[in-house]
């Protein structure tokens, strides 16, 4: 097994030939039970931190439901993205691998949270503002696992083989959509394990009954931190939606533009200085 403490700053500072690793099957399985554990750790630091809102009972609860939230929608979405690809490409990658592709994005997320840990501590300590901290949580959350996403298209481009254009294009499609399906059944997932932070005006829950939606919930949100009055919010759940298919896009642009840079530099002919 990798060193737990060294895997994430020796993967984010050459993720190309970590990926490249996974592609020639070396050492998969040792690569993929370390991210698991550095993702389960890290998770479980920023939920206490986030339940910490709350109270120590709500910060043990979020310690637990945060890594089951990220890691139970990785099981749920995974088949689909490695069926698809094995039917419509054909890839001769296996399970396991592109397992631990996937992990690679959500190991990228966990280790940014547990960055972001402190900051959400110094905001449970200096804030008692619950519709703020409700908004800061999916801000911190939302740009994580942005950047996460990126690393998991980035490495699903790498560790499939040299395609034709068509299939190319094809490939790329079928990890757009599952994308988006990643991202709807993970807010659905946060949806259903809520509450992460809790009102603290509510009696302390595991699961909270069944209401509106995730996307409702935000809406509410912004109307609290903002003090809106519910007349006037209307047109904050368009902005919402928006908002999140935008990102979502930019994401998966900002990923294809990377990668296209990173094809060029390399293909790029050298060139002898004068002398």
């Amino acid at each position: 097994m990798q060193n737990l403490f060294s895997i994430m700053p020796d993967f984010l500072r050459d993720p190309d030939a970590f990926f490249h690793s996974i592609q020639r099957d070396e050492n998969v399985r040792s690569k993929a039970l370390s991210l698991g554990l550095v993702s389960l750790f890290s998770f479980m630091v920023y939920g206490f931190m986030v339940g910490l809102a709350k109270s120590p009972l709500q910060a043990l609860s979020s310690s637990v439901k945060v890594p089951v939230l990220f890691l139970s929608t990785m099981l749920f979405c995974l088949p689909a993205l490695y069926f698809f690809s094995l039917a419509l490409l054909g890839t001769p990658l296996k399970m396991m691998q592109v397992l631990t592709v996937v992990l690679s994005g959500i190991s990228v997320t966990a280790f940014l949270l547990l960055g972001l840990a402190p900051i959400t501590l110094f905001f449970v300590l200096t804030s008692g503002n619950y519709d703020f901290f409700q908004l800061l949580a999916v801000i911190f959350v939302g740009i994580s696992s942005c950047i996460g996403m990126y690393f998991l298209w980035r490495g699903m481009t790498l560790v499939e083989p040299t395609r034709t254009d068509a299939l190319n294009v094809l490939g790329k499609r079928i990890l757009f959509l599952w994308v988006l399906v990643y991202g709807f059944v993970g807010t659905q997932m946060t949806w259903r394990l809520s509450p992460f932070v809790g009102k603290p005006e509510d009696p302390f829950y595991w699961i909270r009954p069944s209401r509106d939606n995730f996307y409702v919930d935000v809406v509410k949100a912004i109307q609290g931190a903002l003090n809106l009055p519910a007349s006037d919010t209307s047109w904050l759940m368009p902005l919402v939606f928006g908002g999140i298919f935008f990102i979502g896009l930019g994401v998966v642009f900002f990923a294809g533009g990377m990668m296209l840079g990173n094809t060029s530099k390399k293909s790029a002919p050298k060139v002898d200085a004068p002398r």
